[in-house]
């Protein structure tokens, strides 16, 4: 049963400026009941709003607007700079967000994951922006919409650029999160020196140590036992999930780290165990071929990385519940 209900809706930053945001209501009875999506340092949201289109970016704030260049060489500082910059609420999309999103992403969903098309039917085309290989937000078919649907959808993502996520990353190979969706609050310590992040633990196993994810003696692994050094890329299907079956910790699938059918995942999932810090990207870009999709996930840049095919979402919480 679904405690969410979706529509698109005009959302105006502080200066009265539009973008087209999908507005995802919190239709929960109780607390008990509602998506963490919506609870952000313990108060609960009525809504929280995702953007539509990967965002341009004008006067140094981030839009959500259909037939743009996406906003590209920027860095993440900068991203969730142009995010909050908007006013009360305004952050760069979140991971619990993204994985909101990503469950209700239709399977097959396609995208411009090779210059300008989508890789495995050349009749799928996006407008291209010259000399660029991107496509303007939102030109591409229907198939290439979360949904399937032109109007209600959020477009692109899959492929066109990869779009930067906060509240995620590996502090020198071992996994960090934000709980709940606090990453989303105007006063998150979103830095690399940030002390707001969680380990993940399992707490009864004899040596609990934090889960790591990065290359080790298996191929690129998640777990909990033996060092992760260096770092790989290789196909969703190919980590292997060191982690005892019945003690998967729930926060790793609320965060799309670990995946429903993960096992015939053809989408791209790569780490870097070696950096202080490696930031969050997800799902593929116009050079992804059949690697992109909704799951693919990199944790391998510093926050410092930009490119031509790396951008973002930003999105916008509601107003506190009274219940």
């Amino acid at each position: 049963m679904s405690n969410t209900k979706e529509s698109v809706v005009l959302k105006y930053d502080d200066m009265g400026i539009p973008s087209i945001m999908l507005k995802v209501e919190n239709t929960a009875k109780t607390p008990e009941e509602a998506d963490r999506m919506f609870f952000v340092r313990g108060v609960e949201y009525d809504a929280v709003y995702l953007s539509r289109f990967v965002n341009c970016v004008q006067n140094g704030r981030a839009y959500s607007l259909p037939l743009m260049d996406p906003k590209v060489s920027i860095d993440m500082d900068d991203a969730i700079a142009a995010c909050r910059k908007k006013g009360a609420g305004w952050h760069l999309m979140t991971a619990i967000e993204w994985n909101w999103l990503r469950k209700h992403t239709n399977q097959d969903v396609h995208g411009n994951t090779w210059k300008g098309h989508y890789y495995n039917d050349e009749t799928e085309v996006g407008i291209e922006v010259p000399n660029t290989w991107r496509t303007l937000t939102g030109s591409g078919p229907a198939s290439w919409f979360h949904n399937g649907n032109k109007e209600t959808g959020v477009a692109d993502v899959v492929g066109l650029v990869w779009k930067m996520i906060a509240g995620i990353r590996l502090k020198n190979g071992v996994f960090q999160y934000m709980p709940d969706n606090d990453a989303a609050h105007p006063e998150a310590d979103l830095s690399k020196r940030s002390q707001e992040f969680k380990e993940v633990h399992i707490d009864d196993l004899p040596f609990p140590d934090p889960v790591k994810i990065g290359p080790g003696e298996d191929g690129l692994m998640i777990t909990t036992s033996g060092e992760v050094e260096g770092w790989d890329a290789v196909r969703r299907r190919d980590v292997v999930v060191d982690l005892p079956a019945d003690k998967i910790p729930e926060i790793l699938k609320d965060l799309g780290i670990i995946t429903e059918g993960m096992d015939k995942d053809d989408a791209w999932f790569a780490a870097d165990a070696d950096l202080d810090e490696a930031v969050c990207y997800v799902s593929g870009s116009y050079l992804s071929t059949s690697s992109a999709g909704p799951s693919a996930l990199s944790l391998y840049g510093p926050r410092s990385h930009v490119g031509s095919n790396l951008g973002f979402f930003s999105a916008c919480l509601g107003e506190p519940v009274i219940r």
